[in-house]
C-alpha cells in the first residue's frame, strides 16, 4: 500500500491555500482554473488589509451592519435567533471562511457573503 500524504486546503481572503502555498481563483463561463500567487505577494496583500482595516473599524457602525444583516431574515428565523440569544443565553461568535457570518447556537447570520 501507499501512503499518500492528504493535504490541507483552506480559504483565506479570497485565495485557496494548499500545504503552504497560495492560488488565486479564476473563474470564466466555460471552467475553474487556479494560479499559483508567490507567497510574498499574499504576505503583502494581508498585511495591507489588516493596515486598512486597523485604521476603518473605529468608523464602522456595528449595530447598522447587524440590523441590516438581520433584516434579510423571515420573521420565523428571526425569532429563533431571539430565542436563542435571550432565553437560551447562547453567545454568539463570529465565523471567517468563504462569508463572514455570526453563529448563534445552531443559527447562522451571514453578514457578508
Amino acid at each position: 500500500m501507499t501512503n499518500k500524504k492528504k493535504s490541507e486546503i483552506t480559504r483565506e481572503f479570497e485565495f485557496l491555500k494548499v500545504d503552504g502555498r497560495y492560488f488565486e481563483i479564476k473563474n470564466n463561463k466555460e471552467r475553474v482554473s487556479y494560479v499559483e500567487v508567490p507567497k510574498k505577494k499574499v504576505e503583502q496583500r494581508i498585511k495591507l488589509l489588516k493596515e486598512v482595516t486597523s485604521k476603518m473599524k473605529d468608523s464602522l457602525d456595528k449595530e447598522a451592519v447587524l440590523m441590516e444583516a438581520l433584516s434579510k431574515l423571515p420573521y420565523l428565523e428571526l425569532k429563533q435567533f431571539y430565542n436563542a440569544l435571550f432565553r437560551k443565553k447562547i453567545k454568539p461568535k463570529t465565523r471567517k471562511h468563504h462569508c463572514v457570518d455570526m453563529k448563534v447556537g445552531d443559527l447562522v447570520l451571514p453578514i457578508v457573503s
